[in-house]
């Protein structure tokens, strides 16, 4: 399977309900055994996870401190804490606020209110102004050849 392109939230002005509410809903179990409460969590420091070869599912998904430190709102800074739409977008993805502030406590960058959204704004203005000045939009490589796509060209044939 390829994915050539996954459309970013970068684009709207309010975040995306990562994962329903990061440990509302979904636990993965890693390969190492660890627990996630979201595919990329474990990148988030000062959150310890726990791993189903010290502890079983049931008390990770209830009793862990991980977990029950990112449910709900307690862990929300401002403007998420007292934001109306809290209920429903969960503050965005925390893994999104940490890679692009430096604290996963802050609000998504994506958000409109957050006091770093210019972060993203600034991003998507610079891609664009990549796109403007032709930039190559797409590089398609495998074990045996690579092929720069032109913008509007369309993606290789299939081997």
């Amino acid at each position: 399977m390829q994915i050539y392109f996954v459309v970013p939230d970068y684009f709207v002005t309010r975040p995306k309900a990562c994962m329903n509410g990061l440990g509302a809903v979904f636990l993965a179990i890693a390969p190492d055994g660890m627990a996630l409460p979201c595919h990329a969590a474990r990148m988030l420091p000062g959150l310890e996870l726990p791993n189903v070869r010290e502890h079983d599912v049931r008390s990770i998904w209830y009793d862990s401190a991980a977990f029950n430190h990112i449910r709900g709102e307690a862990w929300m800074k401002e403007p998420c804490r007292s934001c109306p739409e809290r209920q429903r977008d969960f503050g965005g993805c925390r893994c999104q606020a940490y890679l692009l502030t430096g604290d996963a406590a802050n609000a998504d960058p994506v958000c409109e209110l957050s006091p770093h959204h210019h972060l993203v704004t600034a991003a998507v203005a610079e891609a664009e102004r990549g796109a403007a000045a032709g930039a190559s939009a797409l590089l398609f490589r495998d074990h045996r050849i690579s092929i720069a796509v032109e913008p509007g060209r369309g993606a290789p044939p299939a081997r």
